[in-house]
């Protein structure tokens, strides 16, 4: 193989890393070509799949015509979260949805139904079945604290792929659900609709991860524990 198709390869394979993996997805892959590591044909096919659906899905975002709501972190927002917005924009186009462009850099699609709660963000698309006034105060917040999830998005995107934010809301979630979520309080919980609770973050949440840690470290301490006796 030619020397200028070797690095077009590897350049290749870096931005598919880049697109499935974030910067520690780039990270690695720069760092096992340089270490000669070869990926297995598995995952260079997962990984290839992986950023071809991503950018037919950022494409198809594009093709919408959604626009940012200016400046280097928006115009950043909106490239960074593309895939994902553009799964979410075709699932709600495919269920009849009502598009509604924000002025802050989100777009709306209402539904009948097929929505979690009373709405998600999906990147910088909010499918909701909320059918709400959109001058109103009320509305006004909720696009705020929807665009602050559209940052959260976005920024453990950059870092981890697309895959990293909804992974670590999903894990907030089950230690710390609703109110008590810490995603949910950093984008506002007033805005976002929920009630504050008197006790957060939750008592029970706090001591369920100490339990686990107390439990993680004793496995780890298990593990380096010398074995008794030796050889003779």
């Amino acid at each position: 193989m030619r020397p200028g198709n070797r690095r077009a390869r590897k350049a290749l394979w870096w931005v598919a890393c880049l697109l499935c993996g974030g910067l520690v997805g780039l990270v690695l892959a720069v760092v096992g070509t340089l270490r000669g590591r070869a990926s297995s044909r598995l995952r260079r096919g997962v990984v290839a799949v992986g950023a071809a659906v991503q950018l037919a899905s950022g494409a198809a975002f594009a093709v919408a015509g959604s626009e940012g709501d200016g400046g280097l972190w928006g115009n950043t927002r909106l490239v960074v979260n593309a895939p994902v917005s553009g799964a979410a924009l075709l699932y709600g186009l495919g269920k009849g949805g009502e598009v509604r462009q924000g002025d802050n850099g989100t777009t709306a699609v209402v539904l009948n139904d097929g929505v979690v709660r009373a709405g998600t963000m999906f990147g910088t698309v909010f499918l909701t079945d909320q059918h709400m006034d959109v001058g109103s105060p009320r509305t006004q917040r909720l696009a705020e604290h929807e665009a602050r999830h559209a940052d959260q998005w976005a920024a453990f995107s950059l870092v981890g792929g697309p895959a990293a934010f909804p992974a670590l809301y999903a894990l907030d979630e089950a230690f710390f659900p609703g109110a008590f979520n810490h995603f949910e309080r950093q984008a506002g919980l007033d805005d976002g609709g929920y009630d504050t609770p008197s006790d957060c973050p939750s008592l029970a949440g706090r001591l369920t991860l100490a339990s686990l840690a107390l439990l993680a470290g004793s496995a780890v301490a298990a593990r380096r524990r010398p074995q008794s006796g030796g050889h003779r």
